[in-house]
């Protein structure tokens, strides 16, 4: 079972796995010292960037938390302050770590740190890298998946919506294949659970337009109408 500790060091709260990392500082979130670790090891394109270490035998993925559009040309990485637990990197933290109990292919969080800063606050999130798993959108630039597998995507989007989890941007990115071709969703920042009010279909809605808009881009990508309709017969199924 999880072991989650939240600390205090100089003013910045921090919650964190420690089954995972035992102890931690608040210079495990800088990416300037894992540079000088050695410990970066890539990075995937993203508001912020998220980048991947390997450190202490683990590989994790760093995201710090940053703002898009224009906001984000004036403040990048400023939040309003409402208390760490109601920061982005805690929220996301604990939907994670509840998912994962309820079974889900999300990932494993590690730690989140919270940094106030007069009325507002920092904030950056560590989870476990998934070993070998590739964004559904790269995969299908090479080769066309199988009907099961399309179909298997769409039982673990239903999965998702069984625990009424909202995914604030389900696209074909944020939904990833390992070599095992088992189905992983992450990327839940700004998601919650809510009550069942017709969003499901607003979700499956913005991932179809995410791929329409891959397939826009580049139109050798290895989708097709047919992918599609098995991805919701996987969805609709009754027994996930």
């Amino acid at each position: 079972m999880q072991t989650t500790e939240v600390v205090k060091i100089d003013g910045q709260l921090i919650c964190y796995n420690a089954q995972i990392l035992p102890q931690i500082t608040p210079q495990f979130f800088d990416l300037g010292w894992h540079r000088s670790q050695g410990s970066v090891h890539g990075s995937a394109p993203g508001r912020g960037h998220a980048f991947f270490l390997r450190t202490q035998g683990h590989e994790l993925v760093l995201r710090p938390f940053r703002r898009g559009g224009l906001i984000g040309k004036i403040n990048s990485d400023l939040y309003m302050r409402f208390g760490a637990e109601y920061s982005r990197a805690f929220r996301e933290y604990r939907l994670l770590e509840w998912m994962r109990s309820c079974g889900l292919s999300v990932p494993q969080p590690v730690a989140a740190r919270y940094v106030p800063s007069g009325l507002c606050y920092r904030a950056d999130l560590i989870t476990e890298r998934i070993p070998q798993a590739r964004p559904l959108a790269d995969i299908l630039l090479e080769t066309p998946l199988t009907l099961p597998i399309w179909s298997k995507i769409g039982g673990v989007i239903r999965q998702m919506h069984a625990l009424s989890v909202h995914h604030s941007d389900l696209n074909c990115r944020n939904i990833l294949l390992d070599a095992d071709m088992q189905v992983w969703l992450i990327d839940f920042d700004k998601c919650r659970r809510r009550r069942n009010t017709g969003w499901q279909q607003y979700n499956l809605s913005r991932l179809r337009r995410s791929l329409k808009k891959e397939k826009t881009k580049h139109p050798e990508l290895n989708w097709s109408d047919t992918d599609w309709t098995t991805l919701l017969s996987g969805y609709e199924r009754d027994d996930q």
